[in-house]
């Protein structure tokens, strides 16, 4: 089972990576113009990478308030790598700036309720 877990684990961050890259692959809908927008478009592919590491490095399924714990740094992660992806393509700006923060203290938050939620 965690080899087959992992193995989707694999596939998804693949494909969040390469949606992230390039958005539209999937569907036909235009772009936007804006650089603001087209990182916009690219965090919402971050769930793909979040769910695929996720389901890549956590095993242990038992236990459902650590596995929601995870589930939810796990997909802040995700958002936060798209957002770095989309940084790298389109440029930085400093309301994008604000989310990373305001993501980066989610995902904080969600690694302490993680560490807490075993006790």
């Amino acid at each position: 089972m965690t080899v087959f877990l992992k193995i989707i684990g694999t596939v998804l961050l693949i494909a969040g990576c390469v949606l992230t890259y390039k958005p539209n692959l999937i569907s036909n809908i235009p772009l936007s113009e804006n650089p603001y927008q087209m990182i916009e478009v690219r965090v919402k592919w971050g769930f793909l990478i979040g769910l695929g590491i996720l389901f890549i490095f956590y095993n242990q399924w038992s236990d459902w308030k650590l596995t929601v714990c995870a589930l939810l740094f796990f997909l802040a992660l995700g958002i936060i790598i798209a957002r770095l992806f989309g940084f790298v393509l389109d440029g930085f700006f400093s309301k994008q700036f604000l989310w990373l923060t305001i993501e980066i203290v989610a995902l904080i938050i969600f690694g302490i309720l993680y560490r807490y939620a075993d006790n």
